[in-house]
């Protein structure tokens, strides 16, 4: 089975990945690294990409990379893609991903300590997503990689 077709069976099967960062479709995965900085009152949130690699290549070193996952009823479109978002198994993840009108996975970002996201909202290519934490994380929808992680004031 080519590795997309194991990427839409698992979406459509309500599982990810359980890897912090991105994957694509095509089975690439960009490895992301998220961190929190304290100086004195004030908290800043960071993520950012460390890697790229594979998805073959992560599942020869660990077959069983799957991790359920619960979609949030809300939902945005833009033109003919889909922002979908919700949780994961545990109550520490959080997913967000982009479908198609047919609900192919074009791409899904997922976390193991953003916590659930549950509100999303688009500004032409910006997606903010809501996490349960009071965090919102903003998504460039081209590259999604490309994220900025603010606290909801």
């Amino acid at each position: 089975m080519k590795i997309n077709e194991v990427m839409q069976n698992n979406w459509e099967n309500n599982q990810l990945p359980g890897i912090d960062g991105v994957i694509y479709i095509s089975g690439k995965v960009i490895i992301m690294d998220s961190y929190e900085v304290i100086d004195g009152n004030t908290t800043n949130y960071f993520i950012n990409p460390i890697c790229e690699t594979s998805l073959e290549s992560i599942m020869s070193f660990n077959e069983d990379v799957w991790c359920e996952f619960e979609k949030h009823p809300q939902v945005q479109q833009h033109n003919d893609k889909i922002f979908i978002c919700g949780e994961g198994g545990m109550g520490n993840e959080g997913f967000i991903a982009n479908v198609d009108m047919n609900n192919n996975l074009i791409w899904a970002f997922f976390s193991t300590d953003s916590n659930p996201f549950n509100k999303l909202e688009l500004e032409d290519n910006l997606l903010k997503a809501y996490s349960t934490s009071d965090l919102i994380y903003m998504i460039n929808i081209n590259k999604p990689e490309e994220i900025t992680i603010k606290t909801i004031s």
